[in-house]
Parts: structure tokens; C-alpha cells; sequence
């Protein structure tokens, strides 16, 4: 499982460079983020008071200096990891708050398309016959109501740090994942896919928590079945 975990990572970070010769631990301990423009760092360390970043409030040091590039391109996303606070839709929620996660699965595209049979056998709904899935959002679950809510859509935070990508084509209003390990994973009393898995294991339980599986609780919600 190891290899395969580090043979994925591999694959996913093609858009950001080489990384066949990062070390497995070392990808944990630092969670790859889509860059932001080094004009946006500087322009935030020039003038803190207009720079959107609320590391007064949420963060460890109220010195804009003290805070590292990698640390204030975090804050740029809303991350706030020292302190488990998340910027979502101009809102903040405690990430110790979160006990359940949620994708909201709304297709898939095959490597052999589906027959009139596979439909009424769902064989073409294989774990091993997916090759892409189309999601509609991803949602974290907290214990109370924040900013009026229980569900906190991350769909377009998970996007913007580059974990999942924009779908194309029919699917351009739904973000997408490519399956590149072929697997189901259990939880509770059903297997899901793995790399459905992959966004909150990473840039959830391991970014805020150095845990992949500190909120352990995920379902998926889908019209369709995925099968092994």
C-alpha cells in the first residue's frame, strides 16, 4: 500500500514538477499547494493591513515578517493549520469542529464504455473500468452550526490549491479526479473509492492534523454503485 500511495503521488503532482525522487515522508510532512505568483507575497509582507490575510486573528505571530512564504501562500487559501482554522466562502470554521466529510459523486467516464447489459448488470461501474470521476462537491460536516450551517461546501478550496481538477467539456461545472489506483477503501460498512478518499486524507487530516485519518468518517453520495 505504501508504494502504491507513493506511486500515486507520483502521478498527481505532474503539474507541479519532478517529485519521483521525494521521499514519502517528506511529501507528508509538507502537502504540495498550487503556487501563487511571488508578487502576492510580497505585495502582502508591503502592506499586511490590505492584504485580505487574517494572521492577526488566526494565526501564531502578528508580524506579517515572521511569516514564511509557504505560510502565508497557506493563508492565501484560507489555511490557518496551526490554529485548525479554514476560510470557506469569507467564513471561518474550526477544523476540530469537522466529523464527517462528504463527495458528492455525479459521474464517471470509462476506459470501455458501457453496454444496454452493463446497465442492468452495472459491471461497467467496475472500480477497475472507471477511469475518471466527475464530483460535484466535497462537503465537511461539523458538530454545530457555523455561519448557520452543519455542511461547509470545500469543492472550490480543494480546486484552488490544485487537490482536484475543473472538469472539461460536458462536465465543466463539476470538478474531477482521475482514478489512478484502481481501489476501494472500507468505511464503515461499505468500500469506496481511494482516490475519492485522496483530497481529505491529504489536504484535510494530514495538512491540519498530520493524521490521514483524523476525521475518519466518509461517505459518498451518488446515484450509482461502484463495485470492485
Amino acid at each position: 500500500m505504501r508504494q502504491e500511495l507513493k506511486r500515486a503521488i507520483s502521478t498527481r503532482d505532474k503539474n507541479y514538477g519532478v517529485v519521483e525522487n521525494i521521499c514519502f515522508e517528506k511529501y507528508i510532512k509538507m502537502e504540495r499547494l498550487r503556487n501563487i505568483e511571488l508578487s502576492i507575497i510580497n505585495k502582502a509582507r508591503q502592506s499586511p493591513s490590505s492584504s485580505g490575510l487574517a494572521f492577526q486573528k488566526f494565526g501564531v505571530h502578528e508580524e506579517i515578517k515572521k511569516y514564511s512564504d509557504r505560510e502565508i501562500t497557506e493563508m492565501h487559501y484560507g489555511i490557518y493549520k496551526d490554529r485548525g482554522f479554514l476560510c470557506i466562502n469569507d467564513y471561518f470554521i474550526n477544523v476540530n469542529d469537522v466529523v464527517e466529510s462528504v463527495c458528492i459523486l455525479e459521474d464517471a467516464s470509462y476506459y470501455k464504455q458501457p453496454t444496454l447489459e452493463d446497465f442492468q448488470t452495472n459491471n461497467h461501474n467496475s472500480i477497475k473500468n472507471i477511469r475518471t470521476f466527475y464530483i460535484e462537491d466535497y462537503i465537511l460536516v461539523t458538530r454545530c452550526k457555523i455561519a448557520g450551517k452543519y455542511r461547509h461546501s470545500i469543492g472550490n478550496f480543494l480546486s484552488n490549491i490544485g487537490a482536484i481538477n475543473r472538469g472539461r467539456n460536458k462536465h465543466f461545472k463539476l470538478f474531477s479526479i482521475p482514478n489512478e489506483t484502481h481501489a476501494l477503501q472500507p468505511f464503515d460498512n461499505e468500500s469506496l473509492p481511494v482516490d475519492l478518499y485522496y483530497p481529505i486524507k491529504q489536504y484535510i487530516n494530514r495538512l491540519f492534523f498530520r493524521d490521514a485519518y483524523r476525521i475518519e468518517k466518509f461517505s459518498v453520495v451518488s446515484k450509482f454503485k461502484i463495485k470492485k
